[in-house]
């Protein structure tokens, strides 16, 4: 079987430096925000273009703490995909927050033609989200006056107009895990921002609200237990080590697929202008991609559903349910990635277009978008 992330062979990557790394975390007696944790954030302040970068357990804690940070509240609106990974909007809700959804595009990144009609007097913030290694368009919203949240967690790597995604809005986050373009086992994550005051209050936000324990009564922010730990962060800096390689192998198997599954008539999901991708995941559109995944199983590839949510139909998220969301409906039917990790060999990736071959029917070479 040709796995989606063959997390196994990343682990050979890293495992020397790794043990040597824990060594010295461990003879360090400081199990929270130790030297790799500030080897880590220094990397990332370089790799984004950002002043300030601070690790957090993980991407959904990044959220909640850009959400914390901008003092959303019970009852405010943030603006919001309505089509991605869940922990893109339950930290809205955590909060007692209301979720405003906007539709995707043809591109899978969000519809930001009719935002203006989703501001009102209660809206806090626009969540911005780029999903596959794509982003939103920055200039559509820069200049309306509300604050802009960038859960850019699939979109290290990726550029706007030439710009590194991270960069963009009032505050930004990363995800790190198998999955992504910097990945660490299990998950990891970090929140970053220009803003000196604001760099302040992110720091106390990951640590339940307080500096150290001995603050008596001087609890001056709501937060919660985000400390990155020290392990954790020896496995980030590994990480990081290879980005480069990665990012160059990610783009090396795009490049394949983009010339063969055109020869297959097969429809691949379209980048925007604006963006340059990172390569996070390779997409596809089909007729049916729950029918083609068991297909493609059959043939020993495994392929995975990104996404099936479509966030306005789901009575948990039940604020503004219903409205018309095509290409969310769109993609919840037919978007399928198919394995193109750093770490797919040629033969393997090879496999993988014979069996898109042996797999599309004359409906799935029909799909276009």
């Amino acid at each position: 079987m040709i796995k989606l992330i063959p997390i196994s062979r990343m682990y050979d990557i890293v495992k020397e430096q790794y043990y040597s790394c824990l060594d010295e975390v461990y003879r360090e007696d400081n199990q929270f925000e130790g030297t790799y944790c500030k080897k880590s954030e220094q990397k990332l302040q370089d790799i984004t273009g950002r002043k300030h970068a601070l690790l957090v357990t993980s991407g959904t804690a990044g959220i909640m703490s850009m959400l914390l940070a901008q003092q959303v509240k019970p009852g405010d609106e943030v603006i919001c995909i309505n089509y991605s990974c869940p922990a893109t909007v339950m930290p809205i809700k955590v909060l007692g927050a209301n979720p405003v959804f906007v539709d995707i595009d043809r591109h899978g990144q969000m519809d930001l033609s009719n935002i203006k009609s989703k501001i009102t007097d209660r809206t806090t913030a626009i969540l911005t989200t780029g999903l596959y290694g794509d982003t939103f368009d920055y200039d559509a919203i820069k200049d309306l006056g509300v604050p802009i949240l960038n859960d850019s967690a699939q979109s290290v790597f990726n550029k706007y107009k030439g710009q590194e995604n991270t960069k963009l809005g009032r505050m930004s986050i990363l995800s790190f895990s198998t999955n992504k373009n910097i990945p660490v086992f299990g998950t990891y994550g970090a929140v970053f921002t220009d803003d000196d005051q604001l760099a302040k209050e992110l720091y106390v936000i990951r640590r339940n609200g307080y500096l150290n324990r001995d603050v008596g009564t001087a609890i001056n922010h709501i937060g919660f237990n985000a400390q990155p730990h020290a392990d954790k962060s020896a496995q980030l800096y590994c990480s990081l080590q290879h980005a480069d390689a990665f990012q160059k192998r990610r783009a090396e198997i795009a490049d394949y697929y983009n010339k063969e599954l055109t020869k297959l008539d097969i429809c691949v999901r379209p980048s925007p202008d604006y963006s340059k991708s990172n390569n996070h995941k390779y997409t596809i559109l089909v007729k049916d991609k729950l029918a083609f995944r068991d297909r493609m199983q059959d043939k020993g590839v495994e392929t995975q559903l990104h996404y099936t949510y479509n966030f306005a139909n789901t009575p948990v998220f039940g604020y503004n349910a219903g409205g018309d969301f095509t290409y969310t409906d769109l993609y919840v039917k037919q978007a399928l990635s198919i394995p193109a990790s750093p770490w797919h060999t040629d033969a393997e990736i090879e496999m993988v277009v014979s069996a898109i071959r042996e797999s599309a029917t004359n409906g799935d070479r029909d799909v276009q978008i």
